[in-house]
């Protein structure tokens, strides 16, 4: 997965919020496809606190939906067992 792939998962042409230079740094180290959707779904997370913002009477929603719509997306399995703590079954 390349640099162009990640801005497109992050949507980044129609909300631009990372520095190339910065994508391109996390990507360092990134091997395997659980580390791409890891760190795909931690950049939309961060991109969904971008908050409203208003000017005068106009007012622009934050994106929040948006973006956690699309971290929804690349959320780990929830089919695994849950062991508790204490040892306990």
């Amino acid at each position: 997965m390349d640099l162009m792939d990640i801005r497109d998962k992050l949507d980044e042409d129609n909300y631009p919020y990372y520095t190339d230079q910065y994508l391109a740094s996390r990507l360092e180290g990134v091997v395997d496809e659980d580390g791409y959707r890891a760190l795909i779904r931690e950049l939309l997370l961060k991109k969904a606190d971008i908050p409203a913002i208003k000017l005068g009477d106009v007012e622009i929603p934050s994106p929040k939906n948006h973006f956690m719509t699309l971290a929804f997306q690349y959320r780990q399995s929830m089919t695994a067992t849950v062991v508790r703590a204490d040892g306990r079954e």
